[in-house]
């Protein structure tokens, strides 16, 4: 049954976010051409300060929530209630340092007036996360995969008109918060009325205390992430300008949106899979470990191969304005295989009662990037960046996994098997890219390369008919 669960929810999430990022990379492509990178700049910086601090609503509750629901389904609304009774203080909290810190900090009135109202997206998102963990916990991503694609679609139409008509950041900004509005609704009414959950806060003591006792190195961790996820664009605000804000948003923009699409979607399903194999099946644990690793490598390498191969290209199609990143663009895209692998070695942990080492890993490349970006950021403006942030990937998986091979038995014939077939495949696709793009469009030379990648992948057993059957057949 779990498995099947699985199966079924990787496929809804998985379509769902590539719907999604698809639409949002439209959209994103739409307002950055249409806004001087300044604007743009101002717009991304306002939405990485908030997020910043969205942490500290959630303090590491919504993954211990869901570790903690999975194990015991039972008890699920109680620790709903717990949660709710915990975050609403820490939301009052957050919002004034939010606030008072974008007052005090010397940006000019129009940047605050962003974060104010970027504040109450982050509110708002928070307590959604929060509802859609339930139904996480069991197994059931069909209405969050369905929210998904109705809040994109929300932001696309509304931001749309908004470029359209205003040209605006603060309109931009409106669009999100109507996504945020229905976002938090519809997930509190499915609570509500699907699962028939009370949404009444409580300060249980007892559920409290147990949760308290667990959330210091999730939050710790989540605190570490925010800051490593957000400091390159804000830094650059402070230590650049809102021009370089705005040329780094773009190739940080298409890696997050291939960060979302498939890592993003592995970890929502395995991380309860994770939890209940640690506690029923340490074999199943390996196994989904296993499969989750050599998927990851197969399709993070050639995406990686065809966005560095293709990268001037890209730029050139589709942000000709843009032309001075294309050196950003292409070691930041060198980064992908070490995010998306990072997905499952980090989730491991956290559901393996490994947390803290998992939030020494993000401590550590954490510091390194405020550090890294301290140092390169003045003397090398967005590009600068883009070093900090393939460094520290690089370096994170390499941290997290000397852990897991404390928990899981590491399978070294297995990795070097999958990444030597994988990046032969991948040799023979850039060839085939390299030779044709001199003749075909873009889109037309991707969809060759893609096929001479799976084809290349089959010819050397990376991947077998089998195996495609089963995933086929939805079996993960």
């Amino acid at each position: 049954m779990i498995k099947a669960n699985l199966a079924k929810n990787t496929t809804y999430f998985t379509a769902a976010l590539t719907f999604q990022k698809i639409l949002a990379f439209i959209y994103f492509w739409y307002i950055s051409n249409n806004l001087l990178p300044d604007q743009l700049g101002q717009y991304i910086f306002a939405l990485s300060f908030t997020t910043l601090f969205s942490i500290l609503i959630d303090l590491g509750l919504s993954p211990v929530l869901t570790r903690e629901a999975s194990k015991n389904n039972d008890q699920a609304n109680h620790y709903l209630q717990g949660v709710l009774g915990l975050k609403i203080p820490l939301a009052a909290i957050t919002m004034v340092l939010v606030w008072s810190a974008i007052t005090l900090s010397g940006k000019p009135t129009a940047i605050a007036e962003l974060v104010y109202l970027s504040s109450f997206i982050m509110l708002l998102d928070s307590f959604s996360l929060t509802f859609w963990v339930i139904f996480r916990s069991q197994q059931n991503l069909k209405y969050e995969s369905i929210a998904t694609i109705i809040v994109q679609l929300i932001i696309f139409v509304l931001g749309s008109l908004a470029v359209k008509y205003t040209g605006q950041t603060t309109d931009l900004i409106l669009a999100l918060l109507v996504a945020s509005i229905f976002n938090f609704l519809f997930s509190a009414s499915l609570i509500k009325f699907r699962l028939k959950f009370s949404l009444r806060p409580k300060f249980n003591r007892e559920i409290s205390r147990y949760f308290l006792k667990l959330i210091p190195s999730f939050a710790i961790a989540g605190i570490f992430i925010k800051i490593y996820n957000t400091s390159d664009s804000v830094m650059l605000g402070y230590l650049a300008n809102d021009k370089a804000v705005g040329f780094y948003a773009v190739p940080a923009k298409v890696v997050y949106a291939f960060q979302q699409v498939i890592p993003a979607a592995f970890a929502a399903v395995i991380f309860p899979a994770f939890s209940y194999y640690y506690t029923h099946s340490k074999d199943l644990l390996k196994m989904t470990f296993d499969k989750a690793f050599k998927y990851l490598t197969l399709i993070s390498l050639p995406i990686t191969a065809g966005l560095v191969t293709l990268a001037p290209q890209i730029i050139t199609k589709i942000w000709p304005t843009y032309l001075p990143i294309l050196p950003t663009f292409m070691v930041m895209a060198l980064a992908i295989p070490f995010i998306f692998l990072a997905f499952p070695t980090g989730y491991l942990l956290n559901a393996c009662d490994h947390q803290k080492n998992n939030t020494i890993n993000r401590g550590i490349i954490t510091a390194l990037a405020v550090i890294f970006n301290l140092i390169l950021i003045p003397e090398f403006g967005y590009f600068g960046a883009g070093l900090t942030f393939f460094a520290t990937n690089f370096i994170l998986l390499f941290l997290d996994f000397y852990w897991v091979k404390k928990v899981v038995p590491l399978d070294y014939r297995f990795i070097i098997q999958t990444l030597i077939k994988s990046t032969t495949a991948v040799a023979i696709m850039v060839v085939v890219v390299i030779l044709i793009k001199p003749i075909f469009n873009l889109l037309i030379v991707s969809a060759f390369g893609a096929l001479a990648y799976f084809i290349a992948l089959y010819i050397f057993k990376g991947i077998t008919w089998s195996e495609i059957k089963t995933i086929a057949k939805n079996q993960f």
